[in-house]
């Protein structure tokens, strides 16, 4: 066997791998996990030759990422930031469900790798494409991916085809409409020029043009939570955005605003307030005592291995009665003595829930 290259810079030997003067030798290291790096530039090389025209490199490196575990991949899509081709490479030889999950929500992973995998994933990774309402509004072509997806369920084809009617169709129609507006605006002062009298006519195609209305129930309660007049003022504003405004300022807006469209009727609107990047572990402990946001709501934030991590995060997520058991059961392992006393006893909750922490409770004993 060769000598092993000289030690130089991590970086140096990544780059080096990955230009294409780099020496067969140097591929077949980085091919075999062998070159002098840390696990994330080992794995990042290993990626540059993953995909080398010879066989003699490419194969051993495609041995060496079947020996990779699922968790150490996960691991290096969440923690190493990846670049889009080492993202889109990965996708390509990995069909482990928790590693394409990860992938899809990687912020660097291009488009073209989510659509390629829209029209074939199933479970956690369909699911994580379906809920990213920022990259399908952004990037159409992928709601028709998944609506091709022979996997898609019967609950992800409603959700997408929702999300479709209300910001592509409807604006369509909108559009439409107001042409039809102009139109019968510019026959009406055709008419007043000739002396013409004529009735008035309602809008083209009869539809309610008025602003929309939310949800009373869910307006009352946030209104009995809000403890200033500054809140009340930025409920009122946000009481007459459309979706297309309320989704923005869920992304880009303030802890007041966000903690107002959480509970918005329209569930798209609640769970592009988890994509924004100042969202807080404090808010998302807040989120998860609430007991009239929509269930994806908690199942985003149990799905985020972030913010499950976090004690008081699972403590409110199982002490919230609106959280299905699906979510909670699994979470009451992870809680305290003391929790785990006054989660038994706290006959609020379902009993599926209490006698889980009794039988846990028991055995820590």
């Amino acid at each position: 066997m060769a000598d092993l290259p000289p030690p130089a810079e991590p970086q140096d030997l990544v780059s080096l791998v990955r230009t294409p003067g780099a020496t067969r030798d140097l591929r077949l290291f980085a091919a075999r996990g062998l070159l002098p790096l840390d696990r994330d530039d080992r794995m990042r090389a290993l990626l540059a030759v993953l995909e080398d025209p010879d066989p003699d490199v490419c194969r051993p490196a495609e041995e060496t990422l079947r020996e990779i575990s699922p968790d150490d991949l996960a691991r290096f899509l969440d923690d190493a930031d990846p670049t889009r081709d080492e993202i889109d490479v990965i996708s390509r030889y990995s069909e482990d469900s928790l590693v394409l999950e990860r992938l899809i929500r990687n912020r660097n992973a291009a488009d073209e790798t989510l659509l390629r995998l829209s029209r074939s994933v199933s479970g956690g990774p369909q699911e994580a494409l379906i809920v990213n309402q920022v990259r399908l509004l952004r990037q159409p072509a992928l709601i028709d991916g998944l609506l091709e997806n022979p996997a898609l369920t019967a609950d992800g084809r409603r959700r997408l085809l929702e999300l479709r009617e209300e910001f592509f169709e409807k604006e369509e129609r909108k559009r439409d409409q107001e042409r039809l507006r102009r139109e019968e605006d510019e026959r009406r002062a055709r008419q007043e020029a000739e002396g013409v009298v004529f009735e008035e006519a309602p809008p083209a195609g009869g539809a309610d043009l008025s602003a929309p209305s939310d949800d009373a129930d869910r307006a009352a309660a946030v209104l009995e939570d809000a403890q200033s007049s500054n809140l009340a003022a930025v409920y009122r504003r946000i009481s007459v955005m459309t979706i297309r405004e309320k989704i923005s300022i869920a992304q880009k807006g303030t802890k007041e605003e966000r903690r107002i469209l959480i509970g918005d009727a329209n569930m798209l609107v609640s769970l592009a307030v988890l994509s924004c990047e100042a969202i807080s572990p404090a808010e998302i402990e807040a989120f998860s005592g609430m007991r009239h946001l929509h269930t994806e709501v908690f199942r985003e934030i149990a799905n985020s291995r972030e913010w499950i991590k976090r004690p008081r995060i699972q403590l409110a997520l199982v002490t919230n009665p609106a959280v299905p058991l699906t979510i909670t059961l699994p979470l009451v392992k992870y809680l305290s003595l003391r929790d785990l006393r006054n989660v038994m006893r706290d006959r609020n909750l379902p009993e599926g829930v209490r006698a889980t922490a009794r039988k846990i409770l028991f055995e820590k004993r």
